[in-house]
């Protein structure tokens, strides 16, 4: 198999060189949080990419709002009227998943609750944190992430 050409004065830094495996490890656990805290529930890793995808976008907004900024500071969930539905075509934008995948993905997830049909789009149901295995997932990301500068603070 043929090398794939290299502009001559492409550097790689040596930093970058410490820490290219340690970021793909710390990328590795992120995946494998969420394939075994969501393994029963959704069916494979897009599905879950796909739900993430839709948390996010339907909260995205809230979350420039300082008065839903202070209710989670309150420890309260965001408010349901604060969060909007999102397309089907800006998930798979946001994804680069085929439009048809998350249609399909998207149509099983409405089935089994994890996501609410309105309109021409869809959103979470109110608190998601709460709803099937999230919160466990929420806490093992978040320790995931917490952890992540350490890791590669070490081959600085």
């Amino acid at each position: 198999m043929k090398a794939a050409a290299r502009a001559d004065d492409e550097v790689v830094s040596p930093e970058l060189r410490k820490k290219a495996i340690p970021a793909c490890e710390i990328l590795l656990r992120l995946i494998r949080t969420i394939t075994d805290t969501q393994r029963e529930d959704l069916t494979d890793l897009e599905t879950s990419v796909i739900y993430i995808a839709v948390a996010c976008a339907t909260v995205s907004g809230a979350m420039r709002d300082p008065a839903v900024l202070d209710l989670l500071d309150a420890g309260q969930p965001i408010p349901d009227d604060a969060r909007q539905t999102v397309s089907r075509r800006a998930i798979a934008e946001s994804t680069g998943l085929p439009r048809e995948t998350v249609r399909r993905k998207i149509a099983v997830l409405v089935e089994k609750g994890f996501l609410i049909e309105e309109g021409n789009g869809v959103r979470t149901p109110p608190d998601p944190i709460l709803h099937h295995r999230n919160l466990q997932f929420v806490r093992e990301l978040v320790h995931e992430l917490e952890r992540a500068p350490a890791r590669l603070a070490r081959y600085d």
